[in-house]
């Protein structure tokens, strides 16, 4: 399953972004585990999709995008200690998308508008607008931190609610209880081709990124059984469920890409922002699970 297809002539565009010996600093380890932990929940939606044949009205991209986020937003709201971690991983990967769309590249490319995927704005608005429509009330300053419009979040409660409505539908149409059983996921970081991706698998392995980001997706979605997570150079940015293997390949040119983004301007600005969202700073009252 392809994943930014267009969006990321900015990538393709760009001269690569990690070099031998380049540093990693937190800031940018946190853009980019978010976004693999999105890209997993978007990829593993689609497994469900298919997987089960459930009826999609409209594109299927939307509606995998709607499961990733619901998921990860109904795993927040349910979670005691409440930190807002989930929302804040929900919010960079929005980000993400208004990056690629302030990079002007897919507005001069006529092919973005007939593609399958949403424009990356629209990605963004819809994420952030499912967010905010969680709990307007608790979350009341988050349109003006991502820059959502008021005609849009003025109607996102309700947006929210058809959402999670649909949601609801999936899991007990489709998703089976938990037994409680931990499941024991495989992790292979393959084959390098060149030597900024050999960076990358080695920034991988030592920061543990992807048993990292496994671990917000279990505590998002059940899965239907341990699941083998691959990295490998596929020679262009992509993530995509193998059907056959019954695993999830992530190519080191999509996480370059995301490592790439992670230095845009404004994204420690709002990376600043989002972390300020904990429970005690906001209005409101906790959520029941």
């Amino acid at each position: 399953m392809k994943f930014f297809a267009f969006a990321f002539l900015l990538i393709a565009a760009s001269p690569p972004a990690i070099a031998d010996g380049d540093a990693f600093d937190s800031d940018r380890i946190d853009f980019v585990v978010a976004n693999i932990v999105f890209v997993m929940m978007h990829e593993f939606s689609h497994l469900i999709i298919e997987d089960f044949d459930v009826p999609v009205l409209g594109n299927s991209e939307d509606a995998a995008d709607t499961l990733a986020a619901v998921s990860l937003i109904r795993a927040d709201r349910a979670d005691p200690e409440r930190d807002f971690r989930l929302i804040r991983i929900l919010l960079t990967a929005a980000d993400a998308n208004r990056i690629l769309w302030e990079s002007g590249l897919e507005k001069d490319n006529p092919a973005v508008y007939l593609a399958r995927h949403p424009l990356s704005v629209q990605r963004a608005a819809r994420i952030n607008c499912l967010a905010y429509g969680s709990d307007m009330e608790l979350l009341e300053p988050l349109p003006e931190i991502v820059g959502l419009p008021e005609f849009r979040a003025f109607w996102c409660d309700e947006e929210y609610d058809n959402a999670e409505e649909a949601w609801f539908w999936v899991r007990d149409s489709f998703v089976r209880e938990s037994t409680g059983t931990a499941i024991e996921h495989q992790f292979d970081y393959g084959t390098a081709r060149d030597p900024g991706h050999q960076t990358i698998r080695e920034w991988l392995v030592q920061n543990e990124l992807l048993e990292r980001a496994v671990a917000y997706v279990d505590r998002s979605v059940l899965l239907p059984g341990a699941i083998t997570l691959r990295t490998r150079s596929c020679g262009s940015p992509d993530a995509y469920w193998d059907v056959d293997e019954r695993e999830l390949v992530f190519c080191y040119e999509l996480i370059e890409g995301f490592y790439q983004l992670s230095e845009e301007q404004g994204i420690r600005e709002l990376v600043d922002k989002i972390r300020a969202f904990h429970r005690d700073d906001l209005v409101g009252g906790e959520d029941e699970p």
